[in-house]
């Protein structure tokens, strides 16, 4: 489902369409949020290099950028935002959304099923390979007599192998997590195509804020909290 919003840039209005998905009784944005002014339309300061990040951490100030600050990115996994951005009382989530909280990121993954509900929520491709055990396709079909009558000397009748395994998810609850990597506080950026991150609205103490994980070579979504100068995407939640 698709809806428009509007926001204020100057004296203009500009109206975005965005992807919806109903995922138990919540209405999530099914794509990342891509928008460069806060809801009353003043803007939000663009980090163009890893010095102006760094600088905006110090100061505690709103910044966004693109992956690598590359506009081409943004079109892909939308913008990287800090948690100044994120709490900041202009509201960075466009009217009629807001930043889910931790409890909120929990309903979800309780409602997909915690132990795959990184898998049902990461998008079907882009996400990198990882090394792992597969089945041995060699044995696999063999009846026990045969296992127990000759050895496979392709898994010394482990029945496992070693292979790289797909990150790449199913998409059932139509959340569509990309593995848009993320920066750190002092400006680098890490692991595209290994992880996506996304911000929620709480604190953890002072300095730090919670945030959910999708990572390629897990199918469980990771809760956990950092420092807020560090650039996560942001998912906005309908009200």
């Amino acid at each position: 489902m698709k809806i428009l919003f509007s926001f204020l840039l100057g004296f203009s209005v500009i109206q975005a369409q965005v992807k919806e998905v109903k995922i138990g009784k919540q209405v999530w944005m099914a794509e990342n949020l891509n928008v460069s002014t806060f809801r009353n339309g003043d803007p939000i300061p663009q980090a163009k290099t890893a010095e102006e990040w760094a600088k905006a951490t110090e100061n505690k100030q709103p910044a966004w950028c693109y992956y690598e600050n590359n506009a081409e990115n943004g079109k892909t996994y939308g913008l990287l935002y800090n948690w100044y951005a994120v709490n900041d009382a202009r509201g960075l989530a466009p009217a009629g959304y807001h930043i889910p909280t931790k409890a909120e990121w929990t309903t979800l993954t309780t409602y997909l099923g915690e132990e795959v509900a990184g898998t049902k929520m990461k998008s079907t491709s882009g996400w990198n390979s990882y090394e792992g055990e597969a089945e041995c396709n060699v044995c696999k079909s063999w009846t026990p007599e045969q296992k127990a009558g000759q050895p496979c000397t392709t898994c010394n009748d482990t029945r496992k192998i070693k292979a790289q395994i797909s990150g790449n998810g199913t998409n059932s609850s139509g959340f569509n997590g990309l593995p848009g990597g993320y920066r750190n506080l002092i400006g680098t950026f890490l692991n595209i195509g290994r992880n996506g991150c996304w911000w929620s609205s709480t604190e953890f103490i002072t300095g730090t804020a919670w945030f959910r994980a999708l990572l390629s070579n897990y199918g469980v979504v990771n809760s956990d909290y950092d420092p807020e100068g560090d650039g996560f995407y942001v998912r906005c939640l309908r009200d």
